[in-house]
């Protein structure tokens, strides 16, 4: 039901609800989002005249190839939490959600089960956020990006069995490969290595330097991306109008065990050429476009080209709101040019289908080259973003402008393609991330040189203006629709007087309507996210980016790393830590070295190991409990499990000095306690 009020109505309902409804957000069990106001409702009502609505190519993608769909089957499940959408209707578009990912939650909501891309290869779609690709090799089946979970992947392999025919009486896996080191694309890797159908002899083929890549993106910094993701992905938000509608690449995600049974082989050539059980893929390496580790696959035998992560039905994150390495656009728009010329231009394929949505076919009764029109607009996107977001920071647009300006030129042509539009990405924060990537996050503006904190600057304008000019100044753009005018100043409120629920529910109200009007899934979440921590002051448990499987898999050196981020610097100086120790893995043959001196800590792998003031040695399996917590290093070098040479003192001194890390850390400023 679509609930409109007169503006004036409106708007005396939303100043009383400031005070009136302080205790209606006591729980988030509890928790529901308010309606569009009427300047949303008439916002989103203005973007859908400009949608290409009568373009419906890519449901007719999606519905293609249909074997069988998940009906009730548990691969099904991330679809049956999605079941308010089962009446989605371009007819009826909901007045708190943009009517473009709107659409774009149909979508991926009409996946929903095992498709046949051509014959020889297939996928699983809408079990997880990414796609299962499924090749068939001589005696079995070759798994490609075993999904997010352990479950949604095993529930997702016995749906395909189902359904495909058995080879020599048997569906034997014999062959898996990840494409990238992002979690949807390995996470499930023990549900199918576990199946009881994996090949005793089955190679695991990954892009070079995957452990390495999937390690640094999870360990240094997983704990502040942990807490950043639950605003990207909304995690306390609920599945409805007024919450989560699609996660972009794909409706959502599934629920369970993230999982990595380690590659056998990470490719280290640019390009190789490998055989599985009879098939032939040429792996090429792509990386720092999409992910700092990349695998695209050629498949000659069937005519098909795996774009991995490069393609999907979307404008992709140049910068991730989570907080990820920038992405470099023009890297990417050359491995796109490089894919289309060489095996699409070329006529070497008949479909190309990729990690995320529906493939590409060419249509043999066309004269058009669908593939190559689809991946010219696909590059041409990431590269009108580069490359004038570079030609207006030429001109002098610094980086907290380039966003606007970059909106006000989009070509018409990407304007009316679907596949460009920001639903993972946008035009405005991808923007400013290239220019971040060339000259950083400086403007030059000399009052930036050194800015006062967060907080001690919006006092700063509080104080000048008066608390109770600000928030009549907040209200005024509030009733007038114009809601980030609102935010900036009920922000600065807030920053200086976080206890205040008139403040707090006023930004939440303005955060909230916002979101509303969205396209981008990161934003939409990220306002919303924010609106409930506002009204219920209360901080979820952070998402874990590095589960067991993983930690197990880090390289010691990295752990290293991550304990010198967690040196307390005034802590080491009191401590007077000033000391030189080693690390030996007896079962890998594998020596590190530090050195803890200047309030600092640093580390090298090295083959022989200098004198020094200690050294632990310790099994790298026993190293991994400690970190994941199922033992001690206590317990283990009481045991005889483990031990020290030298000032065992020394490492109980270091221990003392680390800080631990919960993830539940404040984004926006929580109620004094």
């Amino acid at each position: 039901m679509k609930t409109r009020f007169a503006p004036s109505v409106l708007s005396l309902a939303i100043v009383a609800s400031f005070g009136a409804f302080a205790n209606d957000y006591a729980s988030i069990d509890t928790y529901e989002g308010k309606p569009a106001s009427e300047h949303t409702i008439n916002a989103n009502a203005a973007v859908a005249k400009t949608l290409p609505w009568n373009d419906t190519t890519a449901f007719d993608r999606t519905k293609r190839g249909l074997i069988a769909e998940f009906g009730t089957h548990e691969a099904g499940e991330l679809k049956n939490r999605f079941e308010y959408m089962t009446d989605m209707s371009v007819n009826d578009l909901p007045p708190t959600v943009n009517p473009s990912i709107w659409r774009q939650g149909m979508l991926n909501y009409a996946a929903g089960g095992l498709y046949e891309v051509t014959d020889g290869v297939y996928q699983i779609r809408g079990a997880d956020l990414s796609n299962m690709t499924i090749y068939r090799s001589d005696n079995g089946y070759v798994i490609h990006d075993p999904l997010l979970s352990r479950e949604a992947a095993a529930a997702s392999w016995e749906f395909a069995k189902q359904h495909l025919p058995a080879i020599n009486g048997e569906h034997k896996i014999t062959g898996m490969i990840y494409s990238h080191m992002h979690a949807d694309h390995f996470g499930g890797s023990r549900g199918v290595f576990e199946s009881g159908d994996f090949a005793a002899d089955a190679e695991i083929y990954a892009p070079n330097d995957f452990i390495k890549e999937l390690a640094d993106e999870n360990v240094i910094a997983g704990t502040a991306m942990g807490r950043r993701a639950n605003y990207q992905y909304g995690t306390t938000l609920d599945t409805n109008t007024k919450g989560i509608v699609d996660n972009a690449l794909g409706l959502g995600t599934s629920r369970g065990e993230v999982t990595l049974v380690a590659p056998t082989e990470e490719i280290e050539e640019r390009e190789k050429l490998i055989t599985i059980d009879g098939l032939d893929f040429l792996a090429i390496n792509m990386p720092g476009a999409e992910a700092p580790a990349e695998l695209v696959l050629y498949v000659p035998e069937y005519r098909s080209l795996n774009t991995a992560e490069l393609t999907y039905d979307g404008m992709h994150n140049i910068y991730t709101f989570r907080g990820a390495k920038v992405r470099d656009s023009l890297v990417w728009t050359k491995y796109l040019t490089e894919l289309k010329m060489r095996f699409v231009d070329s006529g070497l394929v008949d479909n190309i289908h990729a990690a995320h949505s529906a493939p590409v076919w060419n249509d043999a009764n066309s004269e058009t080259n669908e593939i190559s029109d689809y991946m010219t607009l696909q590059r041409d996107n990431y590269g009108f973003i580069h490359n004038q977001a570079m030609r207006l920071a030429n001109h002098g647009v610094t980086i907290h402008d380039v966003g606007r300006e970059i909106e006000k030129i989009v070509p018409q042509s990407q304007i009316d393609t679907w596949h460009t539009n920001g639903y993972h990405g946008s035009y405005s924060h991808n923007a400013r991330a290239v220019v971040n990537l060339y000259l950083g996050y400086h403007d030059m503006n000399p009052v930036n040189t050194n800015p006062l904190q967060t907080t001690e600057k919006s006092c700063v304008y509080v104080e000048a203006a008066g608390a109770d000019a600000f928030y009549k100044a907040g209200m005024k753009h509030f009733n007038a629709g114009e809601y980030q005018e609102a935010s900036q100043l009920f922000n600065d409120l807030v920053q200086c007087e976080p206890s205040n629920i008139k403040y707090r529910f006023a930004l939440a109200d303005s955060f909230e309507q916002q979101g509303y009007q969205s396209e981008t899934m990161a934003w939409r979440n990220s306002y919303l996210q924010g609106a409930v921590e506002l009204r219920t002051g209360d901080i979820q448990p952070s998402i874990k980016l590095a589960s067991p499987d993983v930690i197990a898999n880090t390289p010691t050196g990295m752990f290293l790393d991550f304990i010198a981020v967690s040196l307390n610097a005034p802590k080491a100086e009191a401590a007077g830590l000033d000391f030189n120790f080693g690390v030996y893995h007896p079962d890998l043959g594998e020596r590190y070295y530090g050195e803890v001196s200047n309030a600092n800590m640093a580390n090298i792998q090295v083959d022989e190991l200098p004198k020094v003031d200690f050294e632990l040695i310790i099994h790298k399996t026993d190293f991994t409990k400690v970190v994941l917590g199922e033992t001690s290093l206590e317990d283990l070098i009481k045991s005889g499990q483990a031990g020290v040479k030298g000032d065992a003192e020394l490492l109980t001194k270091l221990a003392g000095t680390l800080d631990s890390f919960d993830g539940m850390f404040e984004i926006l400023p929580m109620p004094k306690k």
